[in-house]
């Protein structure tokens, strides 16, 4: 009995010591496990931002060409309304001056007769000037707000291609960097190897 309770002393504290040592061990491998699970968060955080960010940058291109091709098509429509009106213009300054040149030529055959049908035929074609020159002039504006608007429409095809170009540049940039970043990463591990 004694010498079981001499050997229950001296086992004593080897089996609390390794049973000490195996929670340490355990404890360790614990803390090991959760800072490669914390390591592993980060990086899935860090890819799961990266991959957003690569899809705003699409959907920023995307509305940014499509933005182009809307302002383009509407300056399309705009020019070849606006080669409608100049040759609208055109017509109306060319019966104008048809119109004029018959009321100089009325009021040269009046002077020679006086005729109460001629005088009421100048009366008539002053009336149908007035009225053409009216209709120019309404033409006249219409073309000029058509101009500013192609011109309008111009800067903002222009505009849009910029920042297009700006967008695709930051997108190139962003790029590099994470491509240098992982670069980097990959350094790092081949070091610590």
């Amino acid at each position: 009995m004694k010498t079981r309770f001499i050997i229950m002393l001296i086992m004593f504290p080897i089996l609390v010591s390794s049973q000490v040592y195996t929670q340490q061990q355990q404890m360790q491998q614990v803390r090991t496990m959760h800072q490669q699970m914390n390591n592993q968060n980060q990086k899935w955080a860090v890819e799961r931002t990266t991959y957003n960010q690569q899809l705003q940058m699409r959907s920023m291109m995307y509305k940014q060409t499509n933005k182009i091709q809307t302002a383009e098509s509407k300056l399309a429509k705009e020019e070849k309304n606006q080669k409608k009106l100049e040759q609208k213009t055109e017509k109306l300054n060319a019966d104008l001056r048809t119109k004029q040149e018959e009321l100089v030529n009325l009021k040269n055959s009046s002077e020679n007769n006086n005729n109460s049908d001629l005088q009421k035929h100048i009366e008539k074609s002053e009336k149908n000037i007035t009225k053409s020159e009216e209709k120019r002039n309404k033409a006249n504006t219409k073309l000029e707000s058509s101009s500013k608007k192609v011109d309008d429409l111009k800067k903002q095809v222009e505009t849009a291609k910029s920042e297009k170009e700006e967008l695709a540049k930051k997108q190139e940039e962003e790029k590099k960097v994470k491509e240098e970043e992982k670069e980097k990463e990959l350094q790092k591990k081949a070091a610590k190897k």
